[in-house]
Formats: C-alpha cells, sequence, structure tokens
C-alpha cells in the first residue's frame, strides 16, 4: 500500500510550473502565498508560523519580542476551510524584508472578514506609516484604504467608499499597481478604487506586516485572515479571472462580473476545490496552462480552438486520491479516484463554448511505479454522473518527474465529469489513501499524533519520525497497520519525550514486503510550551518572566551567577502572570534564575544568557 499526502512543488516559471493560485503564477511572479488551510503553525491554536506556499520562503511569523501577539488558527471558518483569527490588541505576523517582497509593481488578493469595523484594521502594509511601500487597511465604516509612498517623495492614499469590508462575509478584495495604469482595487471582483497614478512606489527595509502596521498604536487588526496572495507585476484579464474564480468557489463568495465557474454551485455538486484555469480573453491576453495547488495540469494542445471570450476552469469534489473500495467501473478498468473533478468551458457570460482539444497531465509523485500504459482518462460525456457507461481514454505519456500525461483530449466539454482509472490495480493501484496526519502538543514534552487512511492494501504498519533540523530523523513510534481494509481506519500515536523546541513530524508507511511510503511533514512549535520563559533570551536589557495561563503564582526569584553568588534583583510586575527585570548592569554570560512558586511546586530553574 501507498499512504502519503501529495507534496506542492514550485519551481521556476515554465509551462508545467503554473502552480500558484488557480494555476497563475510560478515562484518567479507569485511572490507571496498564504493559505489558512496550509503551512500554519499552531499550539492549540495559538498560531506561531504562516508558510509562505509560493516556493519564495517568505514566512510570515510570530514576533520575537512579542511573544503572546499569537492568531488563533479557526477550523472551518468560511466553506470548510479555515482562517487565522487577529485579536484587534496585539495579534501579527511578520514576513522578513526581502528583495522579492519589495515591489513597484504588484498584484494582491486578501480574503477576510472583520470582527470589528474600527480605524484600522490593516491587513497588510510593507513599512511604516507614511512611507509604505503598500498597505491595504479599513476603516470604521468599512472603507478600503490603499496608501502609499512614491520615490519623489509625495504619497497617496485614495479610499473606497464605505461599506465594503464587513462583520457578516468574508469577501475577496483585489489590488493592483503600476506606473502605466495606476491603482485599482475590486471587492469580489467589482471596482471600488481606480486612479492613474504613474509614479513609481518607495520601496524600504520593513518587514510586511500581517494583521498590524506596526508604527502606529491601535492599528491592529480585529477581524479573520483567510488568504493573502502577492505578485510583483499586474496580471492580465485573463489572469484575475482564474483567481477570483479560485477564491470565488473555495470561500463560496460570488463575484461581481465574470463568475464563470459555477461547478461550485451545490446544484452541481460542490466542486468547490484547487479551482484553476486556463482561457484567452484577447490574442496578447491569455493563459494557456495552469495547475494550481492540485495534481491536474490542463494546458492548450497544439491546434487547440481557443479563441478570444474563452475559457476553461476545473476544481474537484474533495473526495479521496484512492481507488480501493471505489465502484462505477467501466470494462477493463480495475480501479478509479474517487476524487471526481468538473469543467466549466464557457465564454464571459457563462455560456457554454469549445476551447478544442487541451493536454491533460496528473501528478503522481510517490506512488512507487506506475505503468503509463494502465492508466485510464474517465469522462463522463453523458452528464449522468456515472463512468461505468463510458469509453475509458487510453495511450497516457510520462513527462517524467511522476507527471503523465494524455495529450489532445477532446473529450471534455461544459459541465462534464472526469477522473483517473487503472487496469490493473497491483501494479498501478493510484492508492493515495492519507487523509489526514495532524500532530498537536499535548503538554511541555508530549506531542498527539494523529492519521487516517480512507483505505489499506498489504500495510503492515506505521512508523512516526520526528526531526528538529530536517536531517536526521529518529523513530518515535511504531502502530501495526490493518494489512487489508476499504473503510475508513484510524490512528493515533504519543510522543512523550519530544524536547521544547521546533519540531517536524513525519509518517513513514511500511509494506508487507518491506517497501515504504514516506508523508508530508508536520510542524509542531513546542518552544513556547514550557509553563515559565524569560523573553527574549539572550539578552541585553530588560527581560520578562513569563507564566502560562493558571501557574502557581511566584512568591520570589533569585538570579545566581557562574560563581554560584546570588544577586540582587530588583523585579516588577509588567501586566497579567510577567515580571520585568533588567540585565544591562550584568556582565555578560550564563546565569541561572530560580523562581519560588505558591503551594506544592518546585522550586524552577531557568538558564538565561547576557
Amino acid at each position: 500500500m501507498r499512504v502519503l499526502s501529495l507534496p506542492l512543488f514550485l519551481v521556476t516559471f515554465s509551462v508545467g510550473a503554473q502552480t500558484g493560485p488557480g494555476g497563475v503564477g510560478s515562484s518567479a511572479t507569485n511572490v507571496l502565498w498564504l493559505r489558512a488551510d496550509a503551512g500554519v503553525t499552531h499550539s492549540s491554536g495559538a498560531v506561531s508560523q504562516w508558510n509562505d506556499q509560493s516556493g519564495n520562503a517568505n514566512h510570515a511569523a510570530l514576533p520575537g519580542t512579542i511573544p503572546t501577539a499569537t492568531p488563533a488558527y479557526v477550523t472551518a471558518s468560511v466553506n470548510g476551510y479555515p482562517s487565522l483569527d487577529f485579536d484587534g490588541i496585539d495579534d501579527q505576523l511578520w514576513v522578513n524584508d526581502h528583495g522579492s517582497i519589495d515591489l513597484t509593481a504588484w498584484h494582491f488578493f486578501i480574503v477576510v472578514t472583520a470582527d470589528l469595523l474600527k480605524d484600522h484594521n490593516a491587513w497588510m502594509a510593507k513599512g511604516n506609516d507614511s512611507e509604505e511601500n503598500y498597505e491595504m487597511l479599513s476603516y470604521v465604516d468599512g472603507n478600503i484604504h490603499t496608501p502609499t509612498h512614491y520615490t519623489d517623495g509625495t504619497r497617496t492614499h485614495p479610499s473606497s467608499t464605505g461599506g465594503q469590508v464587513t462583520t457578516t462575509s468574508f469577501d475577496v478584495f483585489e489590488y493592483s499597481y503600476n506606473t502605466s495604469v495606476g491603482r485599482d482595487v475590486y471587492k469580489n471582483a467589482g471596482s471600488i478604487i481606480t486612479d492613474n497614478e504613474s509614479k513609481t512606489p518607495q520601496r524600504n527595509n520593513h518587514p510586511l506586516f500581517i494583521g498590524n502596521e506596526r508604527s502606529t498604536t491601535g492599528r491592529v487588526v480585529n477581524g479573520d485572515i483567510a488568504e493573502v496572495i502577492a505578485y510583483n507585476a499586474r496580471l492580465n484579464a485573463t489572469q484575475r479571472l482564474i483567481v477570483n474564480n479560485y477564491l470565488a468557489a473555495k470561500y463560496a463568495r460570488t463575484l461581481t462580473t465574470g463568475d464563470i465557474y459555477n461547478e461550485d454551485d451545490a446544484g452541481a455538486g460542490n466542486f468547490d476545490h484547487d479551482v484553476a484555469g486556463i482561457g484567452r480573453t484577447s490574442s496578447t491576453d491569455l493563459h494557456t496552462a495552469g495547475r494550481g495547488s492540485g495534481v491536474v495540469l490542463i494546458s492548450k494542445a497544439a491546434h487547440s480552438g481557443l479563441q478570444d471570450n474563452e475559457f476553461l476552469l476545473w476544481g474537484h469534489d474533495g473526495g479521496a486520491l484512492g481507488t480501493w473500495g471505489v465502484g462505477d467501473l467501466p470494462t477493463g478498468v480495475q480501479g478509479r479516484w474517487q476524487r471526481v473533478w468538473r469543467v466549466s468551458e464557457v465564454n464571459g457570460s457563462g455560456s457554454g463554448v469549445n476551447v478544442g482539444d487541451v493536454d491533460m497531465s496528473f501528478d503522481l509523485n510517490g506512488l512507487g511505479t506506475v505503468t503509463a500504459s494502465h492508466l485510464r482518462l474517465l469522462v463522463d460525456t453523458d452528464g449522468d454522473g456515472l463512468f461505468a457507461d463510458e469509453t475509458p481514454i487510453n495511450g497516457a505519456i510520462s513527462d517524467g518527474g511522476g507527471m503523465y500525461r494524455f495529450a489532445g483530449v477532446s473529450a471534455l466539454q461544459n459541465n462534464r465529469r472526469f477522473t483517473l482509472g487503472t487496469t490493473n490495480i497491483i501494479s498501478t493501484p493510484l492508492p493515495v489513501e492519507l487523509l489526514h496526519f495532524t500532530a498537536e502538543p499535548t503538554g511541555p514534552t508530549s506531542v498527539r499524533l494523529s492519521w487516517a487512511t480512507a483505505s489499506e492494501q498489504d500495510n503492515a504498519g506505521f512508523t512516526v519520525e520526528r526531526s528538529t533540523e530536517l536531517e536526521d530523523w529518529i523513530a518515535v513510534a511504531h502502530v501495526t497497520g490493518a494489512d487489508d481494509a476499504q473503510t475508513t481506519m484510524s490512528y493515533e500515536a504519543l510522543d512523550v519525550q519530544a524536547p521544547p523546541a521546533m519540531l517536524y513530524y513525519r509518517l513513514r508507511q511500511i509494506d508487507l514486503d518491506g517497501s515504504t511510503t514516506l508523508s508530508a511533514l508536520v510542524p509542531v512549535d513546542l518552544r513556547g510550551q514550557q509553563d515559565i520563559v524569560l523573553v527574549p533570551n539572550p539578552t541585553d536589557g530588560p527581560v520578562d518572566l513569563v507564566l502560562s495561563p493558571g501557574s502557581a503564582p511566584v512568591l520570589g526569584l533569585d538570579l545566581v551567577d557562574g560563581s554560584g553568588r546570588v544577586l540582587p534583583l530588583p523585579v516588577t510586575p509588567n501586566g497579567t502572570d510577567r515580571w520585568r527585570f533588567d540585565a544591562t548592569a550584568l556582565a555578560p554570560g550564563a546565569y541561572v534564575l530560580r523562581v519560588h512558586q505558591a503551594g506544592d511546586e518546585p522550586t524552577r530553574q531557568l538558564r538565561m544568557l547576557r
């Protein structure tokens, strides 16, 4: 059996690398992509890092100087997808300054809702007030505000009318700028700001603040962010349409204009997930290959009839990428994926068109040996929702790198479904069966690991592995598998000797024949799990002793130097469960802070570096 999560590969720009949102852009153009459904590190819901999915490693992390500024991870916040909730007090994440996010032209998308309409909800800001490279914030009336500081020393800050950001729904806000066209801002694809600025924005060396405008007190978001997308150039009309439809399907929004992907409607079966597309507005405004965050890449075939005002978009139903236990099979096909995709092949008004033949590729990385001749593309040509009465399409070609392509496919038409099958379920089983793999801290040195499989074949068991540096891995638990199963199986293990560090876990599935498959990595941050911490540490100035909620009160503190001398330690309260002292006068070296608590708590000793 093979059980794994498909990784997201992002490389330099090429036809096969359109792995940005909706299949638009590569790591060269899509410079930041924060999705609440991917790459979030949190401890019991307190978020410490939000990893960039663009391939540029522009991760948004908790500021080290504000350890309590953790947004809350909210599951199933909008259309079954999560969001990050910012409390309006101090919650924020920072993307370190980097050349890839210092921009003179851009195209942003954010998906947000306010918990409280106030001045100022600073959703994203590159730089401090009055010297912004770029910024998106909103006012108490929901008015969107987009200030920019230019190289000539001027600063403009156009705003929309009120009522744009609301407390009742997540909405898609889009902001583009370049010197030839100026500024355009949209809500759900409808225009709310436009101007003709033709100046060059001033870059700066400040971080990109998410949920905060750092330089001005109180400009912290009180609301939720589900997704942040940044490109380093304006998108063309076709690309805008595709990205907006990807976000609208994912977050159940109706676009003001260009809402042409309708397979996300309940009546069509809610094919809401990993929407991507291709299309053409004109001969110079087009997008001919896309993959996005899913495993399907579709591109215009060499002899395609793609014309002006024609688009093809696709998304899936969230079904498992696995074959075992799935029926509805055409003659000669032994298995097919449970996951099914559906396409909208339409013009800009949503009416059906024919874009011509397309090439369709599937990423089968991690499946072990795959024989291309076993693969079958299944298309529901008669629209009855069944595949058993269809003629499978053969002729798959291996393009290397785990990609398998069906060339010149003409069977895709508006509203049709498709999936992937195999004629040999033993040699080419297509069993990507891991439904989820999660890790959650249960104490200062313990982590609970949970996972589930959709089905299993020849599964001897699992080994949970842990690393701190992503180089050396140690086994922390072994769990016996079900051998063969065609129903969902759930598993759990406990790592009770986890160090207080940034940890990474992976799942190694072991077949009866000894072959193994690795899952994707799951991060867990135990650095903040101690019930008493010193912040910052090392320090050369003021330092805070911070207790977790519920800890016993502190009765006294002693500071001991390397020779064993007890030093005077003036301490003052600094908020709830927090005490502050000044280490400025201490000689450089290592110290021990002894903490005496009430009740039966033993004396705690914390190591401090000066």
